[in-house]
């Protein structure tokens, strides 16, 4: 299994530079054909954020982008669970996918509520704004 950051699964999903997107290709498709390609929670957050803020993708794009890449047959992630309730939550909610990773964290600690002075955010269940 091999490992990927975020400016290669950048370049996979944006396919802005050619060179690069082949590059980021070949390499993607030989871990999927020898093993597998594993991301890690935070490159999906990463990721989840240039979409957002440097392409200007809706949040429709975005979550149905990183969904496409998490269900892609031989691609496992850090923690599928987690991100499969992060994006649930991201595409109904106002808040970051960044926000809603953080707070199913929380969760799954026992460690709410998940203060927050984002108002977006807090007005999920579990999420208490700091006033």
């Amino acid at each position: 299994m091999e490992a990927f950051d975020t400016n290669v699964v950048v370049r996979l999903l944006v396919r802005d530079d050619e060179e690069q997107f082949h590059r980021a290709d070949a390499v993607w498709r030989h871990a999927l054909a020898s093993g597998g390609a594993w991301v890690a929670t935070i490159v999906l957050v990463e990721v989840s954020w240039v979409l957002r803020a440097a392409y200007r993708f809706d949040r429709s794009t975005v979550a149905s982008a990183l969904r496409r890449l998490v269900g892609t047959e031989g691609v496992c992630v850090e923690d599928e669970l987690a991100t499969q309730r992060g994006l649930d939550a991201y595409e109904v909610g106002s808040a970051d996918f960044s926000d809603y990773m953080i707070l199913d964290a929380s969760r799954a600690h026992g460690a709410v509520p998940l203060n927050t002075f984002d108002e977006r955010l807090g007005r999920s269940l579990d999420a208490r704004l700091v006033l």
